[in-house]
């Protein structure tokens, strides 16, 4: 299973089309798309979206989405006990095995500190949302589970508090976070990731976020191929 991560920076125009051919030459059967506009994906079929209130100016915006070959099952939008319009989860069929996605966008440090709503401390929606995410993930049951999406935070720790690396280690304490210390090819950490449980890796590598010298995104976008164990 091919699966791409991508955070788009809202992507139209040249840049949405050039990261829509980027994406889909590495021939994905998962991606996973964060601040994405609807009309992001040029191969609209099997595209779901979180839900779209998420607290600032939406204007056809969406936290996360996720886009298979196949067709999606089991969708669930509302992520209890968190910041909401961050979350998306549901099922899909990679050669008759059944796979469940979790796509995350996790606040980043001043999510609704100085704007937005502004009634939240530094790091407080972030960590409200791990324990929501934690949660969620005590209750799956697939056999065979991917969380990918932007995480905001570096692994191993950089510059974040001890507390908020923590956090996140303990909720993703049963996967395996494959995009976790410096990324192939492009020789740096990031801070989109992809965990996984009951599969394991047969290649991971970054590809860097500027073509021909135009920055497309401000992240770097993730390719991994994944196989059952």
């Amino acid at each position: 299973m091919r699966i791409v991560v991508c955070n788009t920076k809202w992507a139209t125009g040249m840049r949405r089309n050039i990261l829509n051919e980027m994406i889909f030459d590495l021939n994905p059967d998962i991606v996973c798309a964060t601040e994405v506009r609807k009309d992001f994906f040029k191969e609209p079929a099997n595209v779901i979206y979180s839900e779209s209130d998420y607290g600032y100016n939406t204007d056809g915006r969406y936290k996360v989405s996720l886009w298979s070959k196949k067709q999606w099952s089991n969708i669930k939008q509302f992520l209890e006990y968190a910041p909401q319009g961050r979350f998306l989860s549901a099922s899909t069929d990679i050669d008759g095995k059944s796979i469940g996605i979790v796509g995350v966008c996790i606040p980043w440090k001043s999510a609704h500190v100085s704007t937005g709503n502004k009634n939240r401390k530094l790091w407080e929606g972030h960590l409200s949302y791990i324990s929501g995410l934690e949660r969620f993930l005590q209750g799956r049951t697939d056999d065979f589970q991917i969380i990918c999406g932007d995480m905001n935070q570096r692994i191993p720790k950089t510059m974040q508090p001890d507390n908020v690396y923590e956090k996140l280690q303990s909720m993703l304490s049963e996967y395996t976070i494959i995009t976790s210390g410096v990324v192939p090819r492009i020789n740096k950490q990031v801070i989109d990731h992809i965990a996984i449980r009951g599969l394991e890796t047969r290649d991971i590598y970054g590809i860097p976020r500027f073509k021909d010298g135009i920055e497309l995104t401000d992240h770097d976008i993730i390719f991994a191929e994944i196989l059952k164990k």
